[in-house]
């Protein structure tokens, strides 16, 4: 079964010789969809904590994901093309929700 997991988080800034964004553990929200033809959001939102905050989307399948308070990944003008197999890092804003359809 093909599968879009989706990762919010809000960032932070380690510095190990040099910054290196990273995930800040205690906000992490974790979600799989199984990715059709029509448009399905996350349940979960991004962090509302104030700092920058990023979303992960790892695919199995390729898909089109969009990014928003009420996201709609069928939109042409409002969604990113993520292939197979692939990772992706986004950021986006406290409360915005993702949303996936296969390509």
């Amino acid at each position: 079964m093909a599968l879009t997991h989706f990762v919010f988080s809000a960032v932070g800034e380690q510095s190990s010789g040099g910054l290196v964004p990273a995930m800040i553990g205690d906000t992490i929200q974790s979600e799989g969809i199984a990715p059709t033809g029509a448009n399905q959001q996350t349940t979960g939102t991004a962090p509302l904590l104030g700092r920058k905050v990023g979303l992960r989307v790892a695919t199995d399948t390729a898909v089109y994901v969009a990014v928003g308070e009420n996201p709609n990944a069928t939109s042409a003008a409002a969604r990113v093309y993520i292939p197979a197999n692939t990772v992706e890092y986004i950021m986006c804003n406290a409360g915005d929700k993702a949303a996936v359809v296969t390509a």
